[in-house]
C-alpha cells in the first residue's frame, strides 16, 4: 500500500497545480491551455523535418515501342521464315510433310503482321507497304502449297 500512495500523491499534485493554473488564468485559460499543448506537440515535429523533405520524384521514360518498331520486326521475321521455306523447297532431301508445320507458322505470322500493319500512320507509308508485300507472299506460298502446286 505504501508505494501505491508514493505513485497517486505526485499525480495528485500535478492534477491541483494544473487547476490553479487553468483558474488563475481566467475566461480564455482553455483557449490559453490549447494553444500552448498545440505550440509542444507541433513545434518538434516541424523542426526534426527538413525544408526540401518532399521533392518531385524524377521519373525515366521507358522505352516504348510503337507500332512501326512492331511492323518492322514481325515483318523481318516472317522474310526469314519464307527465305528458310524457300530453302526447304529446295532441297531434294526433304519432304512436302515435313513442311507443312513452318507454313502453318507462316500463315499465323502473316495474319499477326497484316493486323499491326493497320495500326501503321501515313508516315510509316513504306514499312506499310513492304509489309503489304510480305503478307501477300506468304498467303501466296500457303495458298500454293495447300493447292499442291509443289506436287511432282
Amino acid at each position: 500500500m505504501a508505494n501505491i500512495n508514493q505513485i497517486n500523491g505526485p499525480a495528485q499534485s500535478l492534477t491541483a497545480s494544473n487547476a490553479k493554473a487553468l483558474e488563475s488564468s481566467g475566461a480564455h485559460s482553455f483557449e490559453n491551455a490549447l494553444s500552448k499543448a498545440l505550440d509542444k506537440t507541433e513545434a518538434p515535429e516541424m523542426e526534426s523535418m527538413p525544408i526540401n523533405a518532399l521533392r518531385e520524384i524524377a521519373f525515366k521514360n521507358p522505352d516504348v515501342i510503337n507500332s512501326s518498331d512492331i511492323v518492322e520486326g514481325k515483318t523481318d521475321k516472317l522474310l526469314q521464315m519464307l527465305d528458310s521455306y524457300s530453302s526447304k523447297l529446295e532441297d531434294p532431301n526433304v519432304s512436302l510433310k515435313s513442311i507443312a508445320p513452318a507454313l502453318e507458322e507462316i500463315k499465323t505470322n502473316a495474319g499477326s503482321l497484316q493486323k499491326e500493319t493497320e495500326h501503321l500512320t501515313d508516315a510509316d507509308a513504306g514499312l506499310k507497304k513492304i509489309a503489304t508485300q510480305t503478307i501477300v507472299t506468304a498467303q501466296t506460298e500457303y495458298l500454293k502449297f495447300q493447292r499442291g502446286d509443289y506436287l511432282s
